[in-house]
């Protein structure tokens, strides 16, 4: 039975849903530390097993995969952007006032989330972690170099994933 915006989830759904988020939560947690236990990260994953169901999948395995997939992906684009504050990149485009460094404001961080989002929607359910980590990478470093439209982001991200295959 599809899950829709319209359609109230039965029981049987919602007990689908909680399985594949703790299915999706543990595992988060035992890999990413205690710190990664934030109402946020719950929140992103409570949004994203119901967006996945709503799409029209309903199996628990899958759903749960596909939110520990999304956090993990998440928490590796944070790292990222903690990185790529923290060392010189001679390959990007020199930034302004000749700094070394770059940190991203919460809007330049919605706007990565949102092209990561955008290019997951996209993709199949299944996909590797090295696409994934190309997908990051890729939205970071046009991040960095200016680019903060996530759309623009988004298909440049999908773009150099397509060039890599």
């Amino acid at each position: 039975m599809p899950f829709t915006g319209i359609d109230p989830p039965n029981d049987e759904l919602k007990v689908t849903l909680a399985r594949a988020f703790d299915a999706a939560w543990q595992p988060f947690v035992a890999h990413e530390g205690a710190a990664a236990d934030t109402p946020e990260n719950r929140r992103r994953l409570a949004a994203r097993i119901v967006a996945v169901a709503r799409s029209g999948q309903i199996d628990e395995k899958t759903l749960g995969e596909a939110g520990l997939i999304y956090l993990r992906v998440i928490a590796e684009a944070a790292r990222l952007s903690v990185r790529i504050r923290e060392v010189s990149s001679p390959g990007l485009a020199p930034l302004a006032n000749d700094q070394r460094t770059q940190s991203f404001g919460p809007e330049i961080v919605a706007a990565m989330s949102t092209a990561l989002d955008r290019c997951l929607d996209e993709l199949p359910l299944r996909i590797s972690s090295d696409a994934v980590q190309l997908l990051s990478s890729s939205i970071l470093d046009e991040a960095s170099r200016g680019e903060r439209d996530p759309e623009k982001l988004h298909l440049h991200a999908l773009a150099t994933l397509k060039s890599r295959q």
